[in-house]
């Protein structure tokens, strides 16, 4: 009964992986990438503040960044 069990896995496991392959080749032959007007704008940043990143660390090991506005 395992081998039948692995068998199904393995086969379902090729046909999604070639079916989500072929959607994204014919995705990728129909739509173009986005032009550059369409992307996001950029925004100027004043000069007069500044700004400096702190890093933190907790005990739980994740870095914790922070912008501070320097007076």
């Amino acid at each position: 009964m395992a081998p039948l069990i692995s068998s199904v896995m393995l086969a379902t496991t090729v046909v999604a992986t070639l079916a989500v392959g072929v959607a994204s080749a014919s995705f990728l032959n129909t739509h173009d990438a986005a032009p550059k007007a369409d992307r996001l704008p950029m925004v100027a940043t004043s000069n007069d503040n500044s700004y400096v990143t702190v890093e933190t660390r907790p005990d739980s090991g994740v870095s914790v960044l922070t912008r501070v506005q320097v007076n």
